[in-house]
This record gives C-alpha cells, sequence and structure tokens, in this order.
C-alpha cells in the first residue's frame, strides 16, 4: 500500500515537505532571532534606561534645585529674623545643601555622558554658592554691607541666566525628560521590528499547519503530534511577548507622564523665595511615583527555551516522516552545494562574494566606529556670542567638542581635576592658578603647537622651559569708555558705572581700578614685582608704599559718595538688569545712564562710547600712560589626547585667530592679526583703535596683576576690594580698617610664599617697551 501512494504521489509529496521543512525553518529562524536578539532585548533596553537613569535623573535634578532653593530662602529667613549670630545659615539650610551636594553625586551616576560638563559645572556652582552664603550668614553676619554683597553674590551664582546653577539644574532635567520621550516612543525600527517577529512567526505556524494538512491528505494520517507542537509555539511566540510589550509601552507612558508632572512641580517661577511651596513643591516631588516598570527578564529566557523547542518538535516531526518514508535519501542537500557551486565557479564571482562580505562587515563596524568619533571636552570662560564664535570656529575646523562655560571657573576645574576627570583643555585668564595646576604635573607641554608663532608680550610666554598655556584671546584693560550722550566729571562716582559683582569671583573690578592706578603711578616694574610678590619689598608689598597709596586714592574717591559706593557693592558689573534672562546689555546702557566706565575692551556694548586712556581719568590723577594693562585667555592642556592638540591647533593658527579678531569683544595676541586689522580701513573703528594701542611698542604692556597672583592671595585681594567698599559705606575707612584689610592680604601672601613652590615668579607680567 505505501508503495502505492509513493508511486502515486512519491516525488510531489517528499518535495511538498521538504519545502514546508524549509520554509517552517526559515520563517521560525528569523522569527526567533528578531524577538530574542532585538525586539524583546531593544524594548528592554529601553525599559531599564528609563526606571534605572531616567527616572532618577529626571526626579534628581528637579530634588537638588528644590532643596538648594529651600537652603538659599532658610538662610535669607536666618537673617531677617536676627538668629543668623546664634545658629549661621540654619539647620534647614545645612541640610538641604548637604542633601543637595549629595543629590549631585547621585545624579552623576545617571545622566547622560553629554550631561556630565553640566553636572560638574553644578557641583562648582553649588561649593561657590555654599561658600558666598556661608559668609553671610556667619563672617558677616553683624557686617550689613558685606553680608548684603554675599547675598547678592549668591543670587547671582543660583540665578544668572544659561550659566546659573537652577538654569543648569534646569537643563540637566529637561534634557533627561527630552530622554524619556524618545524612550517612551518606539519609533519606527522597534516597531518594524516587532511587526517583523509576529509575521515570522505567524509564517511559521501557517508552513507548520499546512504540512500537518498535507500529511493527513497524503500520507493518510489524521494527526502529526510534533508538528502541531511546532505550529502552537510560534503562535504563543506571537501573541505573548506582543502583549507584554503593549503593556510596557503603556508603562513607559506612563513613566513619561510622571516625570513631566515633576518638573511641572520643581521648575515653576514662583517657587524661589516662598519657603511654604518650596518644602511642599520638595515632599511631592518625593511621593510621586512610579509605574512598576518591569523589563522582560526571565522571560526572555522563557521566549528561547520555547521558539527551540517549538522548532525543534516541528523538524522532528518532519524529519521523521521523511525518514520513515523515504530512507534512502530523506533530505536533499544538493540545492545547497549547486548553489555555492554557482557562486563561486569564476574568480570575478569570487571577487564579488568577497566583495560583498567586506561590504557587510563594513555596514556593521561604521556605526560603531563613528560612534567612537573623539570629542574634545573644553572648559572656558565665554557665554553668549563668545561662547558660539569659539563653537563656530571649532565646527569650521571639522573638531567636534563637548564644551562648557561658566564664570565660576576656579571651583568647577578644580572639582574636575580632584575627581580624575579633567576637561581636555582649559581656557582661562588666570596664569597664576595654571603655573599651580603645573607645578602639580597636571599640564602636558605645548611646544609643538606654538613652535614659531608670532605672538605679542606679554601674553606670550618667556620661552625659557616648555611651554604649558598660551593666549587664545587678548583684551586691553587701561581705558574708560566714555558715553556719548551723557556727560559726567572723572571725580564725582555718580558719573562712574560702578559694579563689585561677578559669580564666584566679586570684587574683581575693583582690583583692576586699584591695579591701574599701581601701573600708572609707579610703572611697570613696581607693579610686576607686586604681581609676582617679589623684589626688596615683598614682605611689605601690600602695607606699604605704591600699593597702600593707590588703594587709598581709589578709597578716597569712593568715600564722596558714599550711596554710590553701596550700590556698586551689590550691582553686577554687567548693570542692574545683569541677572534678566537674555539680557546682556553693557553696564552704561542701563537707566539712569552712566558717563564713564572703567572696564576693558570686552565691555564694548552697543551705546557706541568712545574708548580712551584710562591713566588721565584715574583717582589721583592726571597721570601719564606709562603702560597699559591688558589680560588674556590662555589655553592649558590637561589630556593629551591627538584631538585635543588638533583642536588647539586650530586655535593658534593665524587663520582661527582671523576667525575672531576684533569682532565684538574678541581680540587676538598673534602679531600679524594684530598689525593686519590695525591697518584695515574697513574694520570697526573700536578694533583697530585696541590694536593701535597693543602695538604701541613704546608703551609697556602688563598683565592683569590678579591675574598672575596665586589664586589664594588673588582671592584676599578680592575680598579686600569689598571689604573697603563695605568700610566706604559705613562711614568711613580708618588707618585701623586700612591696615587690617591690607594686613590680611599680605599675611595671605607670606604664608603662601611659605606653603606653596614659587612657580610664578618666572612669569613674565610685563613686555619691554622700545623705541
Amino acid at each position: 500500500m505505501r508503495r502505492g501512494r509513493e508511486q502515486r504521489h512519491g516525488v510531489s509529496t517528499r518535495r511538498l515537505l521538504l519545502r514546508h521543512l524549509w520554509g517552517f525553518l526559515g520563517c521560525a529562524a528569523v522569527g526567533v532571532t528578531l524577538l530574542t536578539a532585538v525586539a524583546v532585548p531593544r524594548l528592554d533596553a529601553r525599559v531599564r534606561e528609563l526606571r534605572d537613569d531616567v527616572a532618577p535623573s529626571v526626579q534628581g535634578a528637579a530634588a537638588v534645585r528644590l532643596a538648594v532653593l529651600r537652603a538659599d530662602a532658610a538662610a535669607r529667613y536666618s537673617i531677617e529674623r536676627e538668629v543668623a549670630r546664634t545658629v549661621g545659615a540654619g539647620e534647614t539650610a545645612q541640610s538641604q545643601l548637604a542633601a543637595a551636594d549629595q543629590g549631585l553625586t547621585q545624579l552623576a551616576d545617571h545622566v547622560g555622558s553629554d550631561m556630565d560638563q553640566d553636572i560638574s559645572a553644578a557641583n562648582g556652582l553649588l561649593a561657590a554658592y555654599n561658600n558666598a552664603i556661608t559668609l553671610a550668614t556667619v563672617k558677616y553676619q553683624a557686617d550689613s554691607e558685606m553680608r548684603n554683597e554675599k547675598l547678592a553674590e549668591a543670587k547671582a551664582l543660583l540665578e544668572r541666566p544659561a550659566t546659573g546653577l537652577l538654569d543648569r539644574l534646569d537643563k540637566v532635567a529637561i534634557a533627561e525628560q527630552r530622554r524619556a520621550d524618545e524612550l517612551a516612543d518606539p519609533g519606527l525600527l522597534l516597531t518594524a521590528s516587532w511587526v517583523a517577529v509576529a509575521a515570522a512567526l505567524a509564517a511559521a505556524a501557517t508552513v507548520a499547519g499546512l504540512a500537518c494538512r498535507a500529511i493527513s491528505r497524503r500520507c493518510g494520517r489524521l494527526l502529526a503530534p510534533w508538528i502541531l507542537a511546532g505550529a502552537t509555539a510560534p503562535l504563543a511566540l506571537a501573541t505573548v511577548p506582543a502583549f507584554l510589550a503593549w503593556r510596557t509601552a503603556q508603562g513607559l507612558n506612563t513613566a513619561r507622564s510622571h516625570l513631566a508632572d515633576i518638573l511641572h512641580i520643581a521648575l515653576p517661577d514662583s517657587l524661589p523665595g516662598n519657603a511654604k511651596a518650596l518644602a511642599a513643591a520638595q515632599q511631592q516631588v518625593a511621593a510621586t511615583g512610579l509605574p512598576d516598570l518591569s523589563a522582560f527578564g526571565w522571560w526572555n529566557g522563557a521566549y528561547v527555551v520555547v521558539g527551540l523547542a517549538g522548532t525543534c518538535a516541528a523538524v522532528a516531526g518532519l524529519v521523521a516522516r521523511l525518514t520513515t518514508d523515504y530512507p534512502e535519501r530523506p533530505v536533499d542537500w544538493s540545492w545547497a552545494r549547486r548553489s555555492w557551486n554557482r557562486a563561486t565557479r569564476t574568480k570575478g564571482r569570487r571577487w564579488i562574494a568577497a566583495a560583498a562580505a567586506l561590504a557587510v562587515l563594513a555596514a556593521i563596524a561604521s556605526p560603531q566606529l563613528l560612534e567612537r568619533d573623539p570629542v574634545v571636552t573644553v572648559l572656558g570662560p565665554w557665554t553668549g556670542k563668545e561662547e558660539q564664535r569659539f563653537r563656530d570656529l571649532m565646527e569650521g575646523a571639522g573638531i567636534r567638542i563637548s564644551y562648557q562655560g561658566t564664570p565660576a571657573q576656579r571651583e568647577v576645574l578644580l572639582s574636575r581635576v580632584q575627581a580624575g576627570d579633567p576637561p581636555d583643555i582649559a581656557i582661562m585668564p588666570g596664569i597664576g592658578e595654571l603655573a599651580e595646576y603645573r607645578s602639580e604635573n597636571h599640564l602636558k607641554p605645548l611646544d609643538e603647537l606654538v613652535k614659531g608663532l608670532r605672538y605679542a608680550g606679554p601674553w606670550r610666554p618667556d620661552g625659557k622651559g616648555h611651554t604649558y598655556w598660551w593666549p587664545v584671546n587678548a583684551n586691553l584693560k587701561s581705558i574708560v569708555w566714555r558715553s556719548r550722550d551723557v556727560v559726567g566729571r572723572p571725580d564725582a562716582p555718580s558719573s562712574w558705572c560702578l559694579g563689585m559683582g561677578e559669580d564666584g569671583a566679586a570684587g574683581w573690578p575693583g582690583t583692576d581700578w586699584i591695579e591701574d592706578i599701581v601701573l600708572q603711578r609707579s610703572g611697570p616694574k613696581v607693579y610686576a614685582d607686586w604681581a609676582l610678590g617679589t623684589g626688596e619689598g615683598a614682605s611689605t608689598a601690600w602695607t606699604k608704599g605704591p600699593v597702600r597709596e593707590a588703594w587709598g586714592q581709589w578709597a578716597g574717591f569712593l568715600a564722596t559718595d558714599g550711596k554710590r559706593a553701596g550700590q556698586a557693592l551689590i550691582t553686577d558689573w554687567r548693570g542692574p538688569g545683569a541677572l534678566k534672562p537674555r539680557n546682556d546689555t553693557a553696564f552704561r546702557e542701563a537707566v539712569p545712564r552712566c558717563a564713564l566706565e572703567h572696564q576693558g575692551s570686552f565691555a564694548k556694548g552697543d551705546d557706541d562710547a568712545r574708548l580712551t586712556d584710562a591713566a588721565p581719568l584715574l583717582p589721583g590723577g592726571p597721570y601719564r600712560t606709562r603702560a597699559y594693562e591688558v589680560s588674556g585667555d590662555f589655553a592649558a592642556l590637561f589630556n593629551d589626547r591627538k584631538p585635543a592638540r588638533k583642536a588647539l591647533r586650530a586655535l593658534f593658527s593665524e587663520e582661527g585667530q582671523q576667525r575672531w579678531a576684533g569682532q565684538g569683544t574678541m581680540y587676538s595676541a598673534m602679531l600679524p592679526v594684530m598689525t593686519e586689522i590695525a591697518d584695515h580701513g574697513e574694520v570697526d573703528g573700536t578694533a583697530r583703535a585696541i590694536y593701535g594701542k597693543f602695538l604701541q611698542t613704546e608703551v609697556p604692556r602688563c598683565l592683569d596683576a590678579s591675574d598672575v597672583m596665586r589664586p589664594a592671595v588673588r582671592d584676599a585681594f578680592h575680598e579686600a576690594v569689598l571689604r573697603t567698599v563695605a568700610a566706604v559705606v559705613k562711614g568711613g575707612l580708618s588707618d585701623g580698617d586700612f591696615g587690617d584689610i591690607l594686613g590680611g592680604v599680605q599675611k595671605v601672601q607670606d604664608v603662601t610664599d611659605q606653603e606653596e613652590d614659587k612657580g610664578i615668579a618666572g612669569l613674565r607680567v610685563c613686555s619691554e617697551a622700545r623705541g
């Protein structure tokens, strides 16, 4: 009977069953592979990322923000209620700041890699804020003027648009919320993979069913249990994971909604200053739960087992049927041999096959290589338009950068260096601070990068030994901006734009006044010795002679208008509106208008003010211009990586310097660029005037003295300036006050000289005058 059926149906039935076998194997392999290697793992990864990283990031950033605001409200309440003398900032402020610090540490473990620099900046800003609020509530709690200055500084550190601590935290939270949106949206590829899984597994189940039908009709058997099991398994795999995937997608959407609620609670502008609202918001953020998101976990292993078992069952059933009915040659592999032989028959076809294999490998490897495309991390002082010019320069040179601009560079850079994660490149004005990093072996030599470059002194290092920093931007400081619309008298403080405020470095505008007076009264030699802490009178440089006399001239000038001095103490150097969003106007453009401003070339503004030499207008003058005080931004290399060196080479080059030279507030210390712009009639008149002064070789140029000093001495200098203004506001600066203020700075310098390597002693402060 079997032979009769074989004669009637043998060849066609065998081929039909073989087609079913290969069709089932192909569909099952595609479906199970896509399910276990693509669809489930990708959805699994989204769940884990949202649950383990993104949700803690959004919630953590909101919690840190609210903790800082609660601490600030508590500290100010302590001062208002006059209990700061007893409790300082108070337990609430201290505990909330500790919680914020711990929260930032935890946040760093969860945020995306593109947010690392924002977290490090937030750490530095929090440290600077903590210092300012502590000084306000402890050291200066009985000194109302200095206390108000420190409170203003703390406010600026929190609320400065774009670079303040609150905006940094908002940026992190919003970026992580955006990441949550991306994770909750399955996207085209993930959706397509699930559709392909369902289609492939449904096809496998259909093929297995057709095989059962063929066996029933052609072989006279009603059931093929193994093959039926093979048909059932793909159906289960097509439906159960799809249901779980749908449930998971619903959970992701719910989580996204809850995270949006957290941001809505934490970010409203009405919260700052309202202690009760802040406490309620913090509790609400902590209580906002997320759905019980669970990854597929052990289900994925179950899919593999079920898929393999079902596939093996169906294959076993078909092979058993073929082996029983066709023992001579149950499975025909000749098609595979014939295909291989046809594909490799000639040399040309073998080359084509090899090329195709290489193309597949390249398609697999290319995304991995692109993901490793190097990114250069840069920490700098530039924000706003200056930051954009720097980014444009790097983009034009084909360099990918991750840039972090902040005025609180000292705290941010120090925290990153001590954590073992410094930026590749740091750009900063303080070469005294860079000298400190050099002495600790953190900086890499730049000798090969700067060889043959023609830069002007004193920005260019003196060339003795290795070069560890190089100027990338230059500014002129011994100038005064004169308003075209307002007339004022230089001996009246009311005629001047006066502001001592700056995030983490308040007081430096006052140091510029004193430095300029010392330079014009006593000349470059005295000035350089004072900046370096060298010379015969180093042990009394602050308390006797030219520095004390210049300081007295400036203090006497402020004392003629105590009200104006009081305003200056709590006003940002950029102007009264500097903390308002999208307000980057110059000080003298504010209302009421001021006639004169002693600021560098970086304070150009949009009011068409004219610049003139500062020497004839300084307190105690008029003086003749004996030298120009200048400053610069210097680039240093912390990580000796090839992409970082490429970025510096582009930044130091003549082409790179020309990209921003004379544009707004960016100027170059490169001699060919200086000469070209100074002689170019079509270039902005202010830029030509500044470069013209840079090129007056008969007048020396001297670096900003506080930028040359060690950080400890520089910070003491800043604080002494603020204390001087506060003493003037309170009714006058007595000889005792004067001696105490300057004696304190002298003591800091003496201690610093004893404890630290005198690495700044060899720095060049002033260029030489030439006839």
